[in-house]
């Protein structure tokens, strides 16, 4: 591994082992790409996570499938038209936690030797969602505002990977790496929704999205002799803005909610800091910085709640995300996928459409009102994985419980999903410029994560109309102000 060019591949390589997208054309070229190219492909763990988890322990329990149920305060990131359903002020708090887990165990090489399985395991637990409802009477239709902060999209992310491969009883290859990452995207919105008729209501929200995360990947190559042995270090900061718009309708009947929600795609500022340090040799320059734009896509749901009994709700909910509209601008003459970095004509980025299912029980003990809730979502994967053609998806159940009890609500939510999919683990350093990855080691990677959600509702116990509010903001509290008071402006 004495060439330039040989030492230059090692150090593609240790950012390609990464990604299980690693038939990326950035990955088969010889010349060396920017570092901010490079940087995307070694910080690839960001791209299977690029999936928005909705708010709410209540709408986890029944799998997500809330779009067409959405009346408590957790609506705003379902159907902001639910949020017309809340009769009284609300004040919210979600916190969540995830545990993730992945196996990969190899099958097949095409190199003399194969590689060893590997195994790595993280969690990470935090605030999820927060937010404050106030709503009004007008023309004796509810009006609803809401402020609130969602961790959208969380980015967590760690690994601590061993793989080794004997060629023969004397010489053999490990490759040792380490991964942190740590942050995401939240959002800051600002919802309302009126009441239309006593059947229908409509919502609408204005989101900025705010992203920070940082990623620090450290490889080390060992082989049997020491001019085999070298090591990779390589750290980026990543930061994303954009503003865009949702809207929502949710009817009600009988027997049957219909809801449907709409988000507008947008383009972001997307912006990164990176830096590599390497004991190769390489024409890549160590420090780089990058103004792009990072356009996201618009999506839709539908939603519907059968209602058999009063206490008894049945949810499907349908979504579609446009996911080959998710481009990065600024990297080369054209956009190209977020995904697989090819020019979007020939990105296998393919659109993603989910199902979820959920269930809810409500029964009474007294004073306190309890809910069983169940769930199952089947969630595809926008990107196609390597050179294998197939498409992961993320499936599993969640279970969930409720307990109301005057002005308080407490619930409580598991979700557990799986996804196994034929993966390229790790490319020899020596076949990084071939088409064919001749030299390659594939497996199954088997994914499972876990994840906990617990939310708590205050229901504050009074309401105002709209004439209230504004005589209280212009004019001040109704009281009378006794003799030597001053008088009360709010």
């Amino acid at each position: 591994m004495s060439s330039l060019t040989t030492r230059l591949r090692v150090t593609l390589a240790a950012g390609c082992w990464v990604l299980w997208s690693a038939g990326s054309a950035f990955c088969q070229v010889q010349t060396p790409p920017p570092l901010d190219v490079l940087g995307l492909l070694v910080a690839a763990q960001s791209r299977p996570a690029f999936d928005t988890v909705g708010a709410g322990a209540r709408a986890a329990g029944m799998g997500g499938a809330f779009t067409a149920l959405a009346d408590d305060a957790s609506a705003a990131s379902y159907n902001p038209a639910g949020l017309a359903l809340l009769v009284k002020p609300e004040a919210g708090l979600v916190f969540d936690g995830l545990r993730r887990g992945d196996d990969f165990a190899a099958f097949d090489s095409a190199s003399d030797g194969s590689f060893s399985s590997s195994s790595s395991s993280f969690s990470a637990n935090g605030l999820n969602f927060a937010s404050f409802t106030y709503p009004l009477t007008v023309a004796n239709r509810n009006l609803a505002f809401q402020l609130s902060v969602h961790r959208a999209i969380d980015f967590n992310f760690e690994s601590e990977r061993v793989l080794t491969r004997t060629d023969d009883p004397t010489s053999s290859t490990t490759v040792r790496q380490s991964i942190y990452q740590r942050g995401g995207v939240d959002t800051l919105a600002l919802t309302t929704a009126y009441q239309w008729t006593p059947r229908m209501s409509v919502g609408v929200t204005a989101s900025r999205w705010d992203g920070d995360w940082n990623f620090d990947s450290r490889t080390r190559i060992e082989g049997s002799l020491p001019s085999d042995t070298g090591s990779v270090r390589y750290e980026q900061a990543n930061r994303w803005r954009g503003w865009n718009f949702g809207a929502g309708v949710l009817l009600r009947y009988r027997y049957l909610n219909v809801g449907v929600s709409v988000r507008s795609g947008f383009d972001g500022d997307f912006s990164t800091d990176s830096s590599l340090e390497t004991s190769y040799t390489n024409e890549i320059d160590p420090q780089s910085s990058s103004d792009l734009t990072l356009h996201w896509p618009s999506s839709w749901t539908l939603g519907v709640a059968f209602k058999p009994l009063q206490t008894l709700f049945v949810t499907v909910d349908y979504s579609d995300f446009d996911w080959d509209d998710m481009v990065i601008t600024g990297l080369g003459e054209e956009p190209v996928s977020f995904f697989d970095l090819l020019p979007q004509d020939q990105s296998q980025t393919e659109n993603s459409q989910q199902w979820r299912y959920g269930t809810e029980y409500t029964f009474f003990a007294g004073e306190n009102v309890l809910s069983l809730r169940g769930g199952y979502s089947d969630l595809p994967r926008p990107q196609i994985v390597g050179r294998s053609g197939e498409r992961n998806s993320s499936r599993g159940p969640s279970v969930g419980l409720g307990w109301k009890r005057g002005p308080w609500a407490f619930d409580i939510a598991y979700q557990r999903s799986t996804s196994t999919s034929r993966t390229l683990e790790f490319v020899n350093p020596e076949a990084i410029g071939s088409d064919t990855f001749e030299d390659r080691t594939v497996g199954s990677t088997s994914t499972t994560e876990q994840r906990f959600f617990a939310s708590a509702l205050y229901r504050f116990p009074t309401r105002r109309s709209l004439k209230d509010l504004f005589h209280f903001l212009f004019v001040g509290s109704s009281k009378p102000a006794e003799d030597g008071d001053s008088p009360d402006h709010g």
